[in-house]
């Protein structure tokens, strides 16, 4: 199959800005306390508050506890409890899901930074869990569970969010234009050893 230069470099270009896509997704909130079993998907009303360092969020992830079972297990985002006129912001699913770290991503989602947000925890298998923390690591948030969504001031879930460092911006970061550089390079190789 025969590649024209155009194509090569239409394919580097296009491998370049996916690569600066999944690399623009950086950890903002990270309470990586785990000190406990703190919640039970048969529970209900599991959620974290936080607040975000920056203005977007692309994703979450919490530490579970599981029973050995596997699970369906959702994120979901909300600008206020989902009880107190919630509104859904964004939602993803992992599915088959065991212990260890569940992280899921969405499309980015505008917010207002420094300003508490709820991440919600929803799965479709009672008997696992998600891990936490006891000593109140997270200062800006708490844990709520059971129904009504009961206040724990003090308890943290072991949970992280992401940001997307790309959202908004329309120019490459430096890092992609090196690899589109690289792509120009190489095509112009290719087309060195026709001659």
């Amino acid at each position: 199959m025969k590649i024209t230069i155009r194509k090569q470099i239409a394919l580097a270009i296009a491998l370049a800005f996916a690569g600066a896509a999944q690399a623009a997704v950086v950890l903002d909130q990270d309470a990586p306390g785990n000190n406990t079993y703190m919640a039970g998907f048969g529970q209900t009303d599991l959620a974290q508050s936080f607040q975000q360092s920056t203005s977007n969020i692309a994703g979450a992830g919490i530490h579970l506890w599981s029973s050995g079972s596997t699970g369906d297990i959702t994120i979901s985002l909300y600008d206020q409890l989902p009880n107190n006129g919630g509104n859904l912001l964004a939602s993803a699913t992992g599915t088959g899901v065991s212990g260890n770290w569940l992280d899921v991503f969405w499309s980015p989602v505008s917010i207002a930074a420094d300003t508490t947000y709820f991440l919600v925890f929803t799965s479709n298998n009672s008997s696992m869990g998600i891990n936490g923390d006891t000593n109140n690591g997270y200062g800006d948030g708490q844990v709520y569970a059971n129904s009504g969504y009961g206040s724990f001031p003090s308890y943290d879930y072991t949970f992280r969010t992401y940001s997307d460092n790309a959202f908004g911006n329309t120019v490459p970061e430096p890092a992609s234009m090196a690899l589109v550089g690289l792509g120009l390079g190489a095509a112009m190789l290719g087309r060195r050893r026709k001659a």
